[in-house]
């Protein structure tokens, strides 16, 4: 997870640092395809592009974030099973 501020994206990348969207390999959109799907199952709901970020508002409760903190984490485990 990327982030400037409350602005994020999520990047399945080795790299350690992504500027740009010409920076994040195309070949990782499998990765966050799976990941974005998985997330909507569980009533979060992302950008479905791997290039978009998403914001973080006053609107958001505590309770909200730590909800979708879980489910991402979440997700980002199914993610790497299902593609081993």
């Amino acid at each position: 997870m990327i982030h400037i501020g409350s602005i994020f994206w999520f990047a399945f990348s080795r790299k350690e640092k992504i500027h740009s969207a010409s920076d994040i390999d195309s070949e990782t959109m499998k990765l966050f395809k799976t990941f974005y799907h998985r997330l909507l199952e569980t009533g979060v709901y992302l950008g479905p592009s791997g290039y978009e970020v998403g914001f973080i508002s006053a609107a958001h409760t505590e309770e909200d974030l730590n909800f979708a903190a879980e489910k991402i984490c979440e997700a980002v485990d199914f993610t790497f099973q299902q593609s081993n």
